[in-house]
């Protein structure tokens, strides 16, 4: 296994971390389109009461084209979020399940991680921590 040219397949490795990272981005996106549904809706019941209501009426052909900028903005975020986010929870997952291997009495175990993934100072800081112990259970 190289640590260059190996790429997971699987995206969402953890689910609960990724998931959650994205509806946090999500929610303040949500928020914002609220926001905005607000003060279109204020702007349009002030023109409205003031009289000027071909401002009003101006103001409602805004409405869909902010909804599809949202719209399209949320797809965006879920699918950078994914990869994004595959960049932290790969190699947690990864580092994970090797110490699981070493855990298993599994020795000359060593933690890859891709070269654009997050963690590589704690992936080599596992390799020497398992080096340790694989020196302890030989002495």
């Amino acid at each position: 296994m190289t640590t260059a040219r190996h790429k997971r397949r699987i995206r969402v490795v953890d689910g609960r971390f990724q998931y959650r990272a994205i509806a946090v981005s999500l929610c303040v996106i949500l928020g914002g389109l609220v926001v905005t549904a607000i003060v279109v809706a204020a702007l349009f019941l002030s023109a409205r009461a003031s009289g000027v209501a071909p401002h009003a009426e101006a103001l409602l052909e805004v409405v869909p084209a902010l909804l599809i900028n949202d719209l399209v903005i949320m797809v965006l975020v879920i699918v950078v979020g994914i990869f994004t986010t595959h960049r932290v929870a790969g190699p947690v997952y990864r580092i994970e399940t090797d110490i699981d291997r070493v855990l298993a009495g599994e020795k000359g175990v060593r933690v890859h991680v891709r070269r654009h993934d997050s963690f590589p100072d704690l992936a080599e800081k596992v390799n020497q921590l398992i080096e340790l112990i694989d020196d302890s259970r030989q002495g």
